[in-house]
């Protein structure tokens, strides 16, 4: 196993984890002397409207997840509502700097692994925000999904124990700020 630089984003469901990586990784890679990686993680829930396999999560089955798991293919991995996410070793490269979503369990998992370089940006912005971007993610959304969610992020982002930054998205202007102090603090300026 090589060693692993990981800028790890991660916050409560509708804060704009997603749109702030996409925004970094566009920053990072049109610099001509920056390597980045984006990170794809596994998992075992269903795909969502709007989502691809290998784009957005490589799915798996249940049997193939615990497999990588068993086999110690996995860097981190996680349950949350009778799914597992994770992270694959094959979906890394030890030659550049990797970027990708977690959630605070993935974080704690490979915070202090050896090997394992992370650095955390949480994304926050309004309840009312997070709310409406979940509403207005899908044509059909399930709501009482959405209302799991977010109670269930209240509790698992209260306290977090990790260091990391935290970078505020609630509008466009956000978006472009959150990106260049991320790639301002990794010092890729």
């Amino acid at each position: 196993m090589g060693k692993y630089k990981i800028v790890a984003i991660c916050g409560e469901a509708g804060a704009g984890k997603d749109s702030v990586m996409q925004a970094v990784l566009k920053k990072l890679k049109s610099m001509p002397t920056v390597s980045v990686h984006e990170i794809i993680s596994c998992t075992t829930r269903p795909m969502r409207e709007g989502e691809a396999e290998g784009v957005n999560y490589f799915y798996l089955t249940p049997e193939e997840f615990a497999g990588k798991v068993l086999n110690g293919e996995m860097l981190e991995a996680t349950s949350f509502n009778d799914w597992f996410y994770g992270t694959s070793y094959d979906s890394l490269r030890s030659d550049c700097t990797n970027i990708g979503v977690f959630n605070p369990d993935g974080i704690r998992a490979m915070s202090g692994m050896p090997g394992v370089d992370v650095t955390v940006f949480r994304i926050t912005c309004t309840d009312k925000i997070r709310l409406l971007r979940q509403l207005n993610r899908e044509e059909n959304p399930d709501v009482d999904e959405i209302v799991r969610r977010y109670k269930t992020d209240k509790e698992d982002f209260f306290d977090l124990e990790f260091m990391y930054t935290e970078v505020e998205n609630n509008d466009a202007e956000d978006l472009d700020l959150a990106s260049r102090a991320i790639v301002g603090q990794l010092g890729l300026t």
